[in-house]
């Protein structure tokens, strides 16, 4: 146990457990205080660490911001550094975005981004819209509003009576379709079921519906059915709806584009990012919006009603500008595209194992599930904590992993996020499917209901 420590689900959760101590990272791996190494295929808990550790470019870009200014009085400031990064965001995003907000973390990001399609209704006259339809099996924050927004049954039991419980449909999970289901037959039900929960819920108070590109965390890196998010989106049309992409995770080079809708042929109305956006260098979030959405505002010339302490502050804009100028000038967009089919063919060799059922992801945002029986895909039972203990396995190994559980009905179900620096390269990628080999092995012999 560590003593001072409210151990949490995210931050050494096991109180039982003594956890290496790291002293420092360079490149993609981890040191700790007996000089062990550890390559972070996690990227943090997760995909944080785009462009890698102990960066000297950004310990000197951080000193130069620090000895000039790290917070404003925003209420009657601005500055060049701020205001150049909030351009480079719109720049950076689809084409239609205009203007960016920042904050701190992924959770205060969507939160934002929630409270910006609500304001957007409300000035158009639409009183009547406040619900978000999300889904099950995803994660779109840890605040209690965020939690009844996601879809993580894990994380929202302890707050049911504080939760509204928005509508949620299914996940598109392509994995566990019903196995009559062709994947053209799959996606039109899923369409039919969201367009079905805006009129049971009655389309007049309906502002939103979000959704991560390719499920992360909660289900390990599953991406949507093909034409799926285009369906969604020309429902959100026809409804009047506000599209927001949740980048937390997907976006900054993680899928192989800039953002992870990207890869599926639409434009969202409002981006959430975070995580990769400043590397890890710097609690950094951003909330970018379309032009459609801040017309609004420009219109009535009202002021967006969301504020942080740490909102719009200098030293999130100079380290989010800096992972921008590494990420350009090593390509690592196009890097993670190019490494991410090398990685995912590389897993696909895991195979070989039978409690392997699906490899999946896109770009470097891979993962695998686990199962006790490729045929039926039946879960191992939630008690053996099949992924956790492969995940403790990792570590003793040298490699970090992302595992996670609940991807079946919330409780059973085990998979492995996999994320490492975009800045990895094909030895390294080996390293990590080794050591994933080597653990699965051990699990498969040490136990008895399991055969290679």
């Amino acid at each position: 146990m560590i003593k001072p420590l409210i151990h949490s689900m995210a931050v050494c959760p096991d109180m039982t457990r003594t956890y290496p101590k790291i002293t420092h990272g360079k490149g993609i791996y981890l040191y700790d205080t007996n000089g062990k190494r550890y390559l972070d295929g996690s990227s943090g808990s997760s995909s944080v660490s785009n462009i890698g550790h102990g960066r000297e470019e950004m310990v000197e870009v951080m000193a130069d911001q620090i000895s000039k200014i790290t917070v404003l009085p925003t209420h009657a400031f601005n500055s060049d550094v701020v205001e150049g990064y909030l351009q480079r965001l719109t720049e950076f995003a689809p084409e239609g975005f205009t203007k960016a907000w920042t904050v701190m973390s992924g959770t205060e990001a969507v939160e934002n981004a929630i409270k910006l399609a609500l304001q957007y209704h409300q000035l158009r006259g639409d009183n009547s819209r406040f619900k978000i339809i999300s889904r099950w099996k995803t994660y779109h924050g840890n605040s209690v509003f965020t939690l009844d927004v996601g879809g993580m049954k894990a994380r929202r039991g302890l707050y049911d009576k504080w939760l509204h419980n928005f509508p949620h449909i299914s996940a598109a999970y392509s994995y566990r379709k019903p196995a009559d289901l062709s994947e053209e037959e799959y996606t039109q039900e899923l369409l039919e079921e969201f367009e079905n929960a805006i009129v049971k819920t009655g389309p007049e108070t309906v502002a939103a519906f979000i959704a991560e590109p390719v499920i992360a965390a909660a289900l390990g890196a599953v991406p949507p059915p093909k034409n799926y998010f285009k369906g969604i989106k020309y429902i959100c049309e026809k409804y009047g709806i506000l599209f927001i992409s949740d980048e937390i995770l997907s976006g900054f080079g993680r899928t192989g584009e800039n953002f992870g809708i990207n890869n599926f042929g639409i434009t969202p109305d409002i981006i959430a990012s975070g995580k990769g956006i400043s590397g890890g260098y710097f609690p950094l979030s951003a909330v970018i919006a379309s032009e459609k959405v801040v017309q609004p505002l420009i219109d009535t010339k009202s002021a967006f009603l969301g504020g942080h302490t740490f909102a719009c502050n200098p030293m999130g804009a100079r380290v989010g500008n800096q992972v921008l100028d590494i990420m350009e000038r090593e390509q690592l967009v196009a890097r993670s595209k190019f490494m991410g089919k090398l990685f995912k063919q590389k897993l696909e060799t895991l195979y070989e194992f039978d409690i392997v059922g699906d490899v999946r992801g896109v770009g470097l945002q891979c993962g695998i599930e686990l199962v006790q029986d490729k045929v039926t895909k039946a879960p191992f039972p939630s008690e053996m904590k099949l992924s956790k203990k492969i995940g403790e396995k990792a570590i003793e190994k040298g490699v970090v992993l992302y595992p996670g559980s609940g991807s079946v009905d919330g409780k059973a179900g085990d998979h492995i996020l996999v994320t490492p620096p975009l800045t990895i390269n094909e030895e390294q990628l080996d390293e990590i499917v080794d050591v994933m080999r080597d653990c699965l092995k051990e699990v498969v012999s040490e136990s008895k209901k399991l055969t290679v």
